[in-house]
């Protein structure tokens, strides 16, 4: 008789511990994608605050990288050169996601065309571009006069041609935008609901320079 009810335990266990299991592991995805979603914010936030911030003219913002940047240090500490580059905005969203992203890819496109990294991975899309010609216009108020509306990212040309001839100095915005894939501990998840796990954050700053 003892033997039988051992026996019975036994099964009753084995069917409800994989209920068991995904309550467990259900629980610690919500925990975590909660801090993953407050990250990829910070990470959007501060990429873009670097992007915009008014370096020094002698610190060659888009020329080669060294120092530390305003994204990751407060400005009075900051010494870094080549600040406002791609690879460097990228550098700062890859110190804040840390430990969560296996790795980080960086394209030039708005939020919506920004595409969507594999599981574990973080795309970083910063517009307008880096390199390029400055916008047509002769001022921020031409601008807002032709376009009927205050100037979005990428109306008003590239970033290095706006800072090398600030002509829009108070409307010209840059735009970073994050997005990771995260990868679920619960079985199959990913790949039965992949846009639930798509994490998302744009942020739009004015330039500075």
């Amino acid at each position: 008789m003892r033997n039988r009810s051992r026996g019975q335990a036994l099964v009753e266990f084995a069917l409800v511990f994989p209920i068991l299991f995904f309550i467990l592991a259900l629980s610690i995805d919500a925990f975590r994608v909660d801090w993953i979603t407050s990250t990829v914010a910070e990470a959007a936030r501060q990429a873009a605050r670097q992007a915009v911030a008014n370096e020094v003219t002698t610190d060659n913002a888009f020329g080669a990288p060294t120092g530390t940047c305003s994204g990751v240090a407060l400005t009075p500490t900051a010494n870094g050169s080549g600040c406002l580059t791609d690879n460097r905005i990228d550098e700062t969203v890859d110190a804040v996601m840390g430990i969560f992203s296996h790795n980080s890819t960086m394209v030039e496109a708005s939020p919506s065309a920004c595409p969507t990294p594999s599981a574990g991975s973080t795309e970083v899309c910063i517009w307008p571009s880096e390199s390029g010609a400055a916008g047509n216009y002769a001022s921020c108020d031409a601008a807002r006069s032709a376009l009927g509306r205050d100037p979005m990212p990428g109306d008003l040309g590239s970033r290095s041609a706006e800072y090398s001839n600030p002509q829009y100095k108070g409307c010209f915005e840059v735009v970073v935008t994050v997005i990771y894939r995260y990868d679920s501990l619960v079985p199959f998840l990913g790949t039965a609901a992949p846009n639930l796990l798509r994490i998302a954050s744009s942020t739009t700053m004015l330039a500075e320079y």
